[in-house]
């Protein structure tokens, strides 16, 4: 008995021992995540989409469901914000942890699932791509709705293929609930579960009819749950069409696609030579996986294809209206991700996919260098502080752009801001700034004030500023315009110019003729 006990020891041991590495590599991947997400979570600067989740977490769930379904959002992510205000306060770190949170479940995916589905060679290749391609570390740390659209859209194709292998219940329960949420949070994510829906009814009706049935019950009963905002979708789309406000350069869309994951504070030729690279040798393997028939090579292909099609999809409806810009790419990106590291996993020499991950790693490392110096730079605080430190009760804030308008409408307010829109015409939409904030397309809604405005509007647009600061009697510049070159808002697009004006009361004589 001794003797049998030893023996079963033993084994327990080897067995144990031969998976360490494998725990020592998932632990040290999901520590590195941790360390990486959440140091770049706590500056206090945002830019305008951020600056949006805070102001519409300041109203109550039905005014954040109004307010979405008249936007191009759908209302979960900021719902996780609110309920997370109600227990941590509003702040925009705690939105930003939320953000946190859903990318380290995102990560745990691979611990979780795909290192059982696709072996650990696999998993542990998905979680380092999680954890180290730039892309992840920028949108991991912003108060939006990606990284929960990335957990919920590849939690659902999970579920999906567990369901169809194995039919047991909490599967397609799993499913039926991550696919919801899924369309629940963004609509990119939407496209994503509505091709894992596709693809698992396809696969059920051709290979596995006997499955036909829970198949059918549970899609059916993600379109009952989804049908309330079915009607509002159909509204959204019918906006968009009107009016929306991307542009697509297909001149440069391809190579956009390809660096997309590597682009945010690297070299250009950095960027193209690991895109390049990390594309190359993950696609090579990918093909192997297919060839020698490996088990997870129909999974690989299948996420694959649910990636591109999703791509495929948007870039046909923007031939009727453009909806496709490259961060839409990350609620799908889970796919991706599953399908390189299966080809990863598969690649005979396991050296050239060492080289690979060190310069991804070392390139990451890089990357987290100069996103974190970006982000806590104190310039980026420069414009707030310089109005701050001379701040009036009674002064207002007057823009001609939302994006500064939201932004610092956030930071002051119990003050009145205006955002001037010369020609523009009375929206019915809700406002998530209002009340504090208002568009007005007349300045004569003025004309009774009689005290300081801080007028700040981009660098490339200073309208009103040439115009009420040099030929209008009724203001008197305080403080001359100053250029805000701020890292962070400059990384997003945005240079700013603030300055200072005294006003009189009096009618105020319309802008000049434009040119």
């Amino acid at each position: 008995m001794l003797a049998r006990f030893m023996y079963n020891y033993r084994s327990i041991i080897f067995a144990d021992r031969s998976d360490r590495y494998w725990q020592l590599g998932y632990a040290g991947l999901l520590l590195a995540g941790l360390l990486f997400f959440v140091s770049c979570a706590f500056y206090k600067e945002m830019w305008f989409d951020e600056a949006y989740t805070v102001a519409m977490v300041r109203h109550d769930f039905f005014r954040i469901c109004e307010i979405t379904a008249l936007d191009v959002h759908p209302p979960l992510y900021y719902m996780l914000a609110k309920l997370a205000s109600l227990v941590w306060g509003q702040d925009i770190v705690v939105y930003r942890l939320v953000s946190v949170t859903g990318m380290l479940l995102f990560l745990l995916l691979g611990v979780i699932h795909i290192r059982r589905i696709c072996g650990n060679r696999a998993g542990l290749y998905y979680t380092f791509f999680a954890v180290s391609l730039p892309v992840m570390l920028e949108y991991s740390g912003e108060a939006r709705m990606y990284s929960w659209a990335m957990f919920f859209v590849t939690s659902a194709g999970i579920y999906a293929y567990l369901a169809y292998r194995q039919n047991q219940r909490r599967h397609w329960v799993l499913f039926a609930f991550f696919s919801l949420g899924s369309a629940y949070t963004h609509n990119y994510a939407l496209l994503g579960a509505f091709f894992i829906n596709l693809s698992l009814l396809t696969a059920v009706f051709s290979r596995k009819r006997y499955l036909l049935k829970p198949c059918l019950v549970t899609i059916l009963a993600q379109i009952i749950l989804y049908l309330p905002w079915l009607f509002v979708l159909i509204s959204q789309v019918v906006a968009v069409t009107k009016e929306y406000w991307i542009v697509i350069n297909y001149q440069h869309l391809l190579r956009d696609l390809l660096v997309f994951y590597f682009a945010e504070n690297l070299p250009a030729s950095a960027t193209w030579l690991l895109s390049f690279g990390w594309l190359a040798v993950c696609g090579f393997g990918l093909y192997t996986a297919f060839t020698q028939k490996r088990h997870y090579a129909g999974l690989a292909l299948s996420s694959l294809a649910i990636y591109l099609a999703v791509i495929g999809l948007a870039l046909l409806l923007s031939q009727v209206k453009p909806i496709f810009i490259t961060r839409y790419l990350m609620p799908n990106s889970g796919f991706l991700f599953i399908a390189l590291a299966c080809g990863l996993a598969a690649v005979r020499r396991q050296g050239v996919a060492a080289l690979l991950c060190t310069a991804i790693f070392i390139a990451s490392s890089v990357n987290f260098y100069l996103h974190y110096d970006k982000i806590y730079n104190p310039r980026n605080n420069d414009l707030r502080a310089d109005i701050a430190y001379s701040l009036n009760p009674d002064d207002i804030f007057l823009y001609t752009d939302i994006h500064p308008a939201g932004i610092y409408m956030v930071a002051f307010p119990n003050h009145q801001h205006y955002v001037f829109l010369p020609g523009g015409q009375e929206e019915s939409k809700p406002n998530p700034f209002q009340p504090e904030l208002k568009l007005i397309y007349d300045l004569n809604v003025l004309a009774d004030y009689k005290g300081r405005i801080w007028l700040i509007e981009s660098a490339n647009s200073q309208l009103l500023y040439g115009h009420l600061g040099k030929s209008e009697p009724l203001f008197t510049v305080i403080d001359f315009a100053r250029i805000y070159d701020m890292p962070y808002l400059s990384h997003k697009g945005f240079v700013f110019v603030g300055s200072l004006l005294q006003k009189e009361t009096g009618p105020v004589p319309p802008l000049p003729a434009q040119e």
